[in-house]
């Protein structure tokens, strides 16, 4: 994707909202993902991973395997990075 994302604070509180909920799993992470990708359009996103739609959403609804190199293109492509910080 070309063009900065103009809502990617937003989705990069709402990615960190759920890394740092309590009962947190790889599951809460890639429907939370699913949903901004279906929001920010997801064929876009799956075309910039390499992937059909189909997919991609398949990856990230837990039906397919979810691989970090999937996780790292999706975040890519919406225009956020995940940081790895002290606790």
């Amino acid at each position: 994707m070309s063009a900065p994302n103009p809502r990617a604070a937003e989705m990069a509180e709402y990615l960190d909202d759920r890394l740092h909920m309590t009962h947190y799993d790889e599951t809460t992470f890639a429907r939370a993902l699913l949903l901004v990708s279906e929001l920010h359009g997801i064929d876009a996103i799956a075309r910039h991973c390499g992937v059909s739609g189909e997919a991609m959403r398949r990856q990230l609804n837990g039906t397919r395997p979810l691989y970090f190199d999937s996780v790292l293109g999706v975040m890519r492509a919406l225009g956020i990075q995940l940081r790895v910080v002290l606790a």
